[in-house]
């Protein structure tokens, strides 16, 4: 065995443990600053104050805060992939649909801080930065489509179906949009009346003939038996 080969097999160290708790510590304290300041109004004094660090330990981690903005969107992202693919798919009732985007909206007030940060970068981006929204909207879609054919449509690599995308992407904004509604939970009939909206725009798209499969002729709908009984292997599995 090479002495790479050791190096890349050696067990973690109190050492190691140490750095990855201090730079556990650093993300927590960024998020916290993030939402409190704004990304763009917050400081590295202000997230090595909060972490209870120093400038030079920071730097020891970090570059700087763009890099800590990539990771923190990261790691929002693939929390966020979880949910997307308890989607009770391939062909759900609204009803089925509201209870879902219900727990999409109590996943991002978990995360209010972090959406809240992407909300800022996407609608201020600058130029030559990553596009945290449409990253974080193609991830989504990706694990919706292994839920229903009609997302695995927009996904498509070989014969892209563009009106699929589109359609995709308008329902992870209104998805997003619905949940940081929920999230909100100020005003219960405005909450109420936006779950049953976005729940209807779905289950239209996902139920439409056009996206069936790719390979259903336009106009064909469904037998009312056949979607029934896709609906109730669905609620079995839930």
């Amino acid at each position: 065995m090479t002495v790479v080969q050791r190096a890349s097999i050696r067990k973690p160290t109190l050492r190691d443990a140490q750095k990855a708790q201090t730079r556990r510590r650093i993300l927590d304290a960024a998020r916290a600053v993030f939402f409190r300041e704004g990304y763009y109004g917050a400081t590295v004094d202000q997230i090595v104050a909060e972490a209870g660090a120093s400038r030079p330990t920071f730097y020891l981690h970090f570059r700087d805060k763009e890099v800590i903005l990539n990771e923190l969107m990261e790691h929002y992202v693939a929390r966020a992939l979880p949910y997307m693919e308890r989607l009770p798919g391939p062909y759900p009732s609204v009803e089925q649909l509201e209870t879902w985007l219900r727990e999409v909206g109590g996943f991002l007030e978990q995360e209010q801080a972090i959406a809240s940060v992407l909300t800022e970068v996407t609608a201020h981006r600058r130029a030559n930065r990553p596009r945290y929204g449409f990253a974080a909207i193609a991830a989504w879609i990706a694990a919706l489509a292994r839920r229903a054919p009609a997302f695995a449509a927009a996904v498509r690599k070989t014969s892209p179906d563009v009106d699929a995308r589109a359609r995709a992407q308008l329902l992870v904004i209104e998805i997003a949009w619905v949940g940081e509604t929920i999230s909100m939970n100020k005003e219960r009939d405005f909450v109420d009346v936006a779950v049953k909206m976005v729940a209807t725009s779905l289950h239209e798209f996902l139920t439409h003939p056009r996206f069936h499969g790719g390979g259903s002729k336009a106009g064909k709908t469904l037998p009312k038996r056949a979607t029934v009984k896709r609906v109730g292997r669905t609620a079995r599995r839930m």
